[in-house]
């Protein structure tokens, strides 16, 4: 026997035949009958309660019958209507999905499906205690007069040294984009926010690009991760010759599957990617009609230079990488006061020593400066090596009225002088991926001055989630500050200690 749905229709078949008999066997007991008796034969009355009686019943039948067809349809309007509906959120959400994607990788993103737009965003935080202690070296001032006790004792505090965000991307795929800022303090900023690296351009390929805006100089290796150094702060070497950012126009690219980078630019001089070259030169103090040229190149001859994207290996290399650069750049400015359309301010040379004396405050740019670079990278089993060498040369003009030409003259009777510094530094990390030891040397010389500014520097660096969140110490004993940085904690001309611990958090 069949169940379900059709088992009514079936019994409702067999009561109409039951039906149909019972009628047809009342018209044959209606006729005359010889054989039976009168007594047997039920009445005209009884025949139509018993017919009245089977219609009522497949009535009934029929009405259940109708009842379950219309729960059926009902049952199947619900499910054209859930599948309506899913169909349609099915649909929505495959439109969504090839309109439009989100994630993280290496930032977060959003682009288009057809990949012809996209907008990731970074960002970082260091957050950093520096104590600082200054004593009385062999220097004295550089009139040589005794160092002040106001420049003697300790210092301590808590710093935001970079807290930036960075929007870069592309748009119909060949024209990029990078929007970023830093809201800290760091470099004397007063907690105001300053534009960074904000430029456009237009790459063809990834051997050739041209970008135009505010981005950094090519030229020291280390501006190019500032957040994946072994210590907080960069080599005391190096700050003298790092021109960091300019408004440029630059040409670079990465050939030979990554492993030749390149990067020629020309620019408004060293740090005067914030100056205003408006017309109004009354409002804007820094602008003069110089131009600067740089180039560097980069060459990883094991590896390809995306192994090189900070210093320490805490990717742990199985087998050795190692990288090359230099680079080269030329600039002049103008600093007297009355040149047109205004001085130009931005660059300031730290770190001259005297013959006589200490070293000099910075001294403001007024001629020609000359800069070259050579730096070399190696990475294995978590150890990492890195070092550079700079040099450059100042030829300073005429003294002019307003500008520091003179004191340069009365200080070396000439106004050519030359600047070498250099560092090296290891680290190795003990337990890989996570604990990290390094140390660095590092050393500044003037023009045969006889005197020399050395670094010695040693740290311990905890690594949570590689790059992205990490904790650095770093123990510096600067025997002969050679200038003063609130962002090495160094006071020019005194014997500095130097105590620093950073945590960086980076998305």
């Amino acid at each position: 026997m069949r169940s379900g749905n059709h088992s009514i229709p079936h019994r409702a078949a067999i009561f109409a035949a039951a039906l149909t008999a019972s009628v047809t066997a009342a018209c044959f007991a209606a006729a005359p009958a010889t054989t039976q008796p009168a007594a047997t034969q039920p009445t005209a009355a009884q025949l139509e309660a018993e017919i009245q009686a089977l219609q009522n019943q497949v009535k009934t039948l029929q009405s259940g019958e109708q009842n379950v067809q219309r729960s059926e349809e009902s049952a199947a309007e619900v499910r054209q209507i859930v599948k309506q509906v899913l169909s349609d959120a099915k649909t929505r959400s495959e439109y969504m999905g090839n309109d439009l994607e989100a994630g993280y990788n290496n930032g977060f993103f959003i682009q288009s499906a057809n990949k012809e737009f996209n907008l990731t965003i970074n960002g970082y935080l260091q957050y950093r205690y520096t104590w600082s202690q200054a004593q009385r070296g062999n220097n004295v001032t550089d009139t040589g007069s005794p160092i002040p006790s106001s420049d003697i004792g300790n210092s301590n505090g808590f710093d935001a040294r970079r807290a930036r965000l960075i929007l870069s991307g592309y748009a119909f795929k060949n024209i990029i984009y990078s929007i970023s800022g830093d809201f800290a303090s760091g470099s004397g900023l007063g907690n105001s926010f300053q534009i960074l690296d904000t430029w456009v351009g237009y790459k063809f390929n990834p051997g050739l690009m041209i970008r135009a805006g505010s981005m950094l100089v090519p030229f020291t290796h280390v501006e190019y991760y500032s957040s994946g150094t072994e210590f907080p702060e960069f080599a005391a070497a190096e700050a003298p010759f790092d021109p960091v950012r300019s408004l440029a126009l630059d040409v670079s690219g990465n050939v030979d599957n990554n492993k030749l980078f390149y990067d020629a630019q020309i620019n408004n001089g060293s740090k005067a990617n914030s100056l205003d070259g408006s017309a109004n030169v009354s409002a804007s103090p820094n602008i003069d009609n110089r131009m600067g040229f740089y180039a560097r190149v980069q060459y990883a001859g094991a590896g390809t230079n995306a192994d090189f994207t900070d210093s320490p290996d805490v990717s742990w290399h199985k087998h050795l990488v190692w990288a090359i650069g230099a680079a080269a750049g030329y600039e002049e400015q103008n600093s007297s006061a009355g040149v047109y359309p205004a001085p130009q301010t931005s660059l300031a040379l730290a770190g001259l020593a005297t013959p006589d004396a200490g070293y000099l405050p910075g001294v403001t740019a007024s001629g020609s400066l000359y800069r070259a670079t050579v730096d070399g990278h190696l990475k294995y089993r978590g150890l990492a090596l890195n070092g550079a060498v700079y040099y450059q040369q100042y030829n300073a003009a005429t003294p002019g009225a307003g500008d520091d030409t003179a004191l340069l003259y009365k200080t070396y009777g000439t106004g050519s002088v030359w600047q070498l510094g250099a560092y090296g530094e290891a680290g190795y990390f003990i337990v890989p991926h996570r604990w990290e030891l390094a140390a660095r040397i590092g050393d500044l010389t003037t023009d045969g001055q006889g005197k020399q500014s050395m670094e010695y520097t040693a740290g311990v660096n905890y690594y949570i989630f590689g790059e992205n969140a990490k904790i650095q110490t770093a123990f510096t004993y600067l025997p002969n500050a050679a200038y003063s940085s609130p962002n090495i904690g160094s006071n020019a001309n005194t014997q500095d200690f130097i105590t620093q611990v950073q945590l960086q958090v980076k998305f």
